[in-house]
């Protein structure tokens, strides 16, 4: 699920030409477009490719922050959950003008893209509130309290919250907008170890300046497509 019209979309395209699809076997893209990967036989369909269509149905559909009927019930469900361990009102912060909706970006060959993955549960947007940071998982979104939120300067925030993760018992993030012109960010948790500490995310409303990788195959169970690795320690480098 992140979001049910998401996987709808998701899975139509990896099993069968329905109105929801954005591309099958069946369907022709564009001359101009670029394959990562490209397997396909009779029985077979797999391929990673890019997509430059702004107003292509995966590029719509991962934008969608918008909870339909079962993410509200998710959400919901969640925050009843998040009530019975914090009775009381969540504390509100400043979050300093940060913005809400988040995408994660991911580096190929030089270039950073928005990435569509068969598997919905790996889509890994974030939404932050003034009381909750929200999660998106397989089983819906997933809101959890702030615990504690500082503005380190202009471009650095602090942020502490109940974690995504049962391993660690509370999230320590530090989000460093790198790009104030592009509102990209490094969101380093430093509860989390070396493979999951960072993550490079870029606000909704500047999605539109990267292109997407979009992953597609008759098997939503197949490993993710392996980005190029970010240097993250450079990218923070004097931050």
């Amino acid at each position: 699920m992140k979001k049910l019209i998401y996987i709808l979309i998701l899975f139509s395209a990896c099993k069968s030409p329905e109105k929801k699809v954005v591309t099958t076997a069946k369907e022709a893209k564009p001359i101009d477009t670029v394959y990562i990967e490209k397997d396909t036989t009779k029985d077979y369909y797999h391929t990673v490719y890019v997509e430059k269509d702004r107003s292509a149905k995966h590029y719509k559909a991962l934008l969608d922050f918008k909870y339909d009927h079962d993410d509200s019930i998710a959400y919901n469900a969640g925050y009843k959950v998040l009530k019975v361990r914090y009775p009381k009102p969540l504390k509100k912060y400043n979050i300093a003008g940060l913005p809400k909706e988040w995408l994660p970006l991911y580096l190929y060959k030089g270039s950073y893209y928005l990435y569509s993955p068969c598997n919905a549960a790996n889509i890994g947007m974030r939404v932050l509130t003034d009381s909750t940071l929200t999660y998106y998982s397989m089983e819906g979104p997933e809101p959890k309290p702030i615990l504690n939120f500082k503005k380190l300067n202009a471009n650095k925030y602090a942020l502490k919250s109940l974690p995504i993760y049962q391993f660690v018992k509370s999230s320590n993030i530090t989000i460093y907008i790198i790009d104030p012109e592009k509102m990209i960010a490094v969101w380093d948790d430093k509860n989390l170890p070396e493979p999951y500490r960072y993550q490079l995310y870029v606000a909704k409303e500047n999605a539109g300046n990267f292109d997407m990788v979009v992953n597609q195959s008759v098997n939503p169970k197949l490993p993710e497509y392996q980005f190029d690795k970010i240097n993250f320690k450079a990218l923070l480098k004097g931050k």
